[in-house]
């Protein structure tokens, strides 16, 4: 099992399966958080730099009207 456990910072991750090649999930760890998964994960503390990865596996999140993420 892979966690991110109670982060310094807002963290962001996008997991994937054993190969790497399916991105299973994405979503945002606050630093009163902790996830856990069964798939392998990136993490991000730069919000641009994650939603670029995001990108290359050709997803944009939900923006609200605030600019907020939706997940």
């Amino acid at each position: 099992m892979y966690e991110i456990r109670y982060p310094n910072e807002r963290t962001y991750f996008i997991s994937f399966d054993d190969d790497r090649t399916v991105c299973e999930g994405y979503g945002i760890v606050e630093t009163n958080q902790v996830m856990k998964s069964k798939w392998i994960f990136d993490a991000f503390i730069d919000e641009a730099e994650w939603l670029a990865e995001l990108a290359k596996w050709g997803i944009v999140p939900d923006i609200d009207e605030q600019g907020n993420l939706v997940f």
